[in-house]
């Protein structure tokens, strides 16, 4: 029995997290996600069995898929565990693992009610611990730990175990979710490969051509199937030797017109040839597969001999075709995934004995989407055909070169430096930006970001290798495209980029411990009037488990990147409107931000009108803001979203209005009540004419669409004042005032009324 380990500070715990996001980027399989897992329970948490259980693809059953154990007395156990699918109907403690949110405890499994003691006593547990594997809102499984027998007893979790457990599960949400990927496309990879199978087990299936011979070699008989491949017919090749009928050779030519009768009766057994060239009598040659055998009779003595072949010409094209496509991109030609990793994997393999060096390259297409987007796939398919030549006259032979992905390319610079690499890698960006795409009227140019890492013999894998080129050539398109990154594990750049993955976690122990927090930020009338109801818009804080506050630009990447908009929208929404029903005799109009994401989410709208239906408040009183740029890219969807809570009263506002390329022509398109004029032109009217004549613009097409407009960025009297100059309704920013806590805000403007 391991002792219960003392409380960990919160570095130790970030850093073996760290540790743990690193052996996860590892994992290729879900046996290696539990091998990461493990060594961080039992030596941070001191429990000796973790395990993963999946909602399985048998409906109502939940599959224990793989467990882990230092323990050699229970891997037996472990190993009957992965044999089960534990049905779920009826297992309280299964049923509250799928509908929970939060860390499972069972202290004592063969006391609590809620465990199937069928299970338990067949594993003898004790103590188990589940956390809900969650991403995306949809439930993957669990992950779990706990301890088995009499030896182990009873060890409920401190509530820091209970913290840490909830931050390792985001991590394994994740990780799964990219091995359930790779696990997809390695079984499309597979159907191909087994498509040719079972063509081959089809070919073979044909009814094959058949000789007889005497022991001297001369033709007894030939069926119709062998009258057809060789061109003779039965009446024509009786009596003749039988290599006159079946002129064969090896393909190979190594033993042209071999006896291959005499050399089966010589043997006294069956000889096999998988390939043969066989002469037909009028069209050419054709390529079969033979056997012969020798014919005794009772005595055993060789009477004659058997031959047996088939026509495998167009099975050995056809295979030979599906071997090439296989490891080859049917677009450009080039090699494909699995091409990349075979050649990569050999280079590997050559630095373990040898004094080698090689550098390999994650190149990404900048601009290729909008190709895609403006032309269509057709054009965007001829755009990496014409690249992938490019890359091609650049590169030597020895090189190679793949198409990975969809616009992405991998490279292999054998025996090159890094400073070699870099060179060529300029040269390919020289030859792209030389070139011009150009489809039917239209040109476009086109740039690449290139990531690259050494491959030596402080390689740690292949696996590893995809990794760190993939992140280089990410932190490469990150830092303004058209860029070169070399890795370095001590990478600042890389750094940050894991750091946004550790905010994963961080955002579901927030939301788990509701530690998110509503600030405001007044909207005023630029010309006052009677004294209303407060007018604000609500701002996101999280506050961290020092305490400290943090502000969205930090965490807001994490939660868009990581699809986890739609569940901090719920809580927005869900907390807002608690404090507005609290605070309603004193409120005008309250606004509240959602996520493009969140938009195009039927669940989530559902949730919001079921929420409003049952909240006691004036929908009039509430307004939705979105981003023109999310309304503009889902119009259909924005209008629906726009259309649906209109009609129970509430308001809609557009937000940074001004900052597409075509804000006019989709205004009319979206019937919303406010137009919120983009900062980046309001916070320069004073100075930039240009500006000056947007926010003018907007604000007149507005009132001319009976459209009420909101300034934002307002951060100074003379700014304030001009817009007054022209009518513009209100404005929100420094000038008028600051966010603050919502209650302050409240408590300020009855202050001020």
């Amino acid at each position: 029995m391991i002792d219960q380990p003392i409380v960990l500070d919160t570095q130790l715990q970030t850093k073996a997290l760290l540790q743990l996001c690193k052996r996860l980027e590892r994992a290729w399989t879900l046996p290696d996600i539990l091998a990461a897992v493990a060594p961080v329970v039992e030596d941070v948490l001191g429990y000796a069995h973790a395990w993963l259980a999946l909602i399985g693809d048998r409906p109502g059953f939940v599959s224990v898929i793989s467990q882990a154990t230092s323990d050699a007395d229970y891997r037996q156990l472990h190993a009957k565990a992965q044999t089960m699918d534990i049905p779920i109907a009826g297992d309280r403690m299964l049923e509250e693992i799928l509908a929970a949110d939060h860390v499972v405890v069972v202290n004592d499994a063969r006391t609590d009610p809620r465990t199937n003691k069928e299970v338990v006593a067949q594993l003898h547990n004790r103590t188990i611990i589940n956390v809900p594997l969650l991403l995306a809102d949809e439930r993957l499984g669990a992950v779990g730990i706990g301890t088995f027998g009499d030896g182990e007893g009873v060890r409920p979790p401190a509530d820091w175990q209970i913290d840490f457990m909830q931050a390792l599960a985001g991590h394994v949400a994740v990780a799964l979710d990219r091995v359930r990927f790779m696990q997809a496309r390695k079984f499309a990879e597979d159907a191909l490969y087994q498509e040719k199978e079972r063509l081959q087990v089809t070919l073979h299936s044909i009814s094959d051509a058949v000789i007889t011979t005497n022991a001297e070699g001369e033709l007894l008989y030939i069926n119709p199937v062998a009258e057809a491949l060789t061109g003779w017919t039965l009446a024509g090749a009786v009596g003749r030797p039988y290599r006159t009928v079946f002129n064969l050779s090896t393909a190979e030519a190594a033993a042209p017109r071999a006896d291959l009768v005499a050399d089966a009766i010589a043997a006294a057994e069956t000889h096999r040839y998988p390939q043969l060239s066989l002469a037909h009598r009028l069209e050419g040659t054709l390529l079969v597969e033979a056997a012969v055998s020798p014919i005794r009779d009772a005595d055993g003595e060789v009477q004659g001999a058997v031959l047996v072949f088939r026509d495998v010409t167009e099975q050995r094209r056809l295979s030979q075709e599906m071997a090439f496509q296989a490891t080859h991109d049917e677009l450009t030609g080039l090699g494909n995934r699995r091409a990349f990793e075979q050649a990569l994997a050999e280079c590997f393999d050559r630095t373990r004995d040898q004094d080698q060096r090689h550098v390999v390259c994650y190149l990404d297409l900048d601009e290729f989407k909008v190709v895609n987007d403006t032309c269509g796939h057709t054009a965007g398919d001829e755009l990496l055909r014409q690249t992938a030549q490019l890359f091609s006259e650049v590169l030597r032979e020895e090189d190679h070169l793949c198409r990975i992905g969809g616009d992405e390319f991998g490279i292999i610079l054998t025996h090159q430096t890094v400073a070699q690499a870099l060179r060529v890698a300029e040269r390919l960006q020289l030859s792209l930006a030389a070139y011009r795409f150009t489809w039917r009227d239209q040109s476009f140019g086109v740039g690449v970001s290139v990531g690259m890492v050494v491959l030596d013999a402080q390689s740690e894998s292949v696996g590893a290798l995809l990794q760190a080129a993939d992140s280089a050539c990410y932190v490469a398109k990150d830092s303004g495209r058209g860029r070169i990154h070399v890795y370095a594990s001590d990478d600042p750049a890389l750094a940050q980029r894991y750091g946004v993955m550790e905010w994963v976690s961080r955002i579901e122990r927030a939301l788990q411990e509701d530690r998110f927090v509503l600030y405001g930020q007044p909207i005023v009338p630029i010309n006052p009037g009677p004294a209303v109801g407060l007018h604000c818009e609500f701002l996101l804080r999280l506050r961290d488990e020092a305490g400290a506050l943090v502000l969205p630009g930090q965490f807001m990447p994490a939660v868009e990147r990581y699809h986890l908009a739609a569940r901090v929208d719920r809580w927005v929404v869900t907390h807002a409107l608690q404090w507005m029903v609290a605070h309603q005799d004193h409120i005008d109009q309250c606004s509240i931000n959602l996520s493009g994401q969140s938009l195009g989410d039927e669940v989530f709208m559902a949730f919001v009108l079921d929420t409003l239906a049952h909240t006691p408040l004036p929908c009039r009183k509430l307004c939705f803001e979105i981003t023109e740029t999310a309304a503009i890219s889902n119009l259909h969807t924005a209008k629906h979203f726009i259309d649906t809570l209109r009609q129970l009263g509430c308001k809609l506002s557009l937000d940074d209005f001004g900052s597409g390329l075509s804000s006019f022509a989709y205004l009319r398109n979206l019937p919303v009540d406010e137009l919120k004029i983009d900062g980046q032109f309001v916070r320069d009217i004073v100075t930039d004419p240009i500006s000056l004549a947007m926010v003018k613009s907007i604000h007149e097409i507005g009132c001319l669409m009976d459209k009420k407009t909101v300034a934002e960025f307002v951060e100074s009297p003379a700014i304030l004042a001009l817009l007054r100059s022209f009518g513009v309704h209100y404005a929100q920013g420094y000038a008028v005032g600051y966010p603050m806590p919502l209650d302050a805000l409240l408590a300020q403007h009855l202050g001020q009324a």
